[in-house]
């Protein structure tokens, strides 16, 4: 396990990162609900830039419209979690953590499915392996940077739990044993 984050106490950075989430999540809902309030006049621009006879504003507004009502309620569930993550590490309960663990986690498995994929795609392309070794690199980069910052809130995680069964431990102590009668029984 971890004991810091880019030089973070694994406290300061399970706040940092519950900050962030909490701020981009939350501008990123706002900036999705404005652009699909605004769907139609969106629908219009990308037609207009795209200049093909085979494409309608009615087929590129129900693709923005679906897009956007899939996207919004993930941002609003990663703000929530982000939420959860601050509340769990200022308060130190572990089990507020799982919500950002298990949403982060879905999206790590979709982003090394998705890198996998750019790999499969730029391996196979016609240019040479040296040019599409910076794609390579910068898309192997981002990945393993993902997971650090994964297994930083998961080390956090962990250590809270490990604090947390030492302060309330599942099964008391046995009480020592006494040969005196219970205080209920009749005289």
């Amino acid at each position: 396990m971890l004991s810091s984050v880019f030089c973070m106490r694994l406290n300061t950075y399970g706040v940092v990162i519950g900050w962030l989430g909490v701020i981009f999540s939350f501008l990123a809902v706002i900036l999705l609900s404005v652009a699909l309030g605004f769907a139609d006049e969106i629908a219009q621009q990308i037609v207009e830039a795209n200049k093909s006879a085979d494409v309608t504003v009615d087929q590129v507004r129900s693709i923005l419209i679906i897009a956007l009502s899939v996207y919004l309620p993930l941002k609003v569930i990663n703000l929530l979690a982000s939420a959860m993550l601050v509340v769990g590490t200022v308060k130190e309960r572990h089990l507020l953590l799982l919500p950002w663990l298990i949403n982060n986690g879905v999206l790590l498995a979709f982003a090394i499915l998705f890198h996998f994929g750019v790999w499969a795609q730029v391996i196979s392309a016609p240019p040479p392996f040296l040019d599409a070794l910076p794609i390579l690199l910068f898309s192997l980069a981002t990945l393993a940077l993902a997971w650090y910052l994964y297994y930083g809130i998961y080390s956090l995680f962990k250590q809270i739990q490990a604090n947390s069964d030492i302060q309330r431990p599942l099964i008391p102590p046995a009480a020592p044993q006494t040969n005196s009668y219970p205080s209920y029984t009749k005289i």
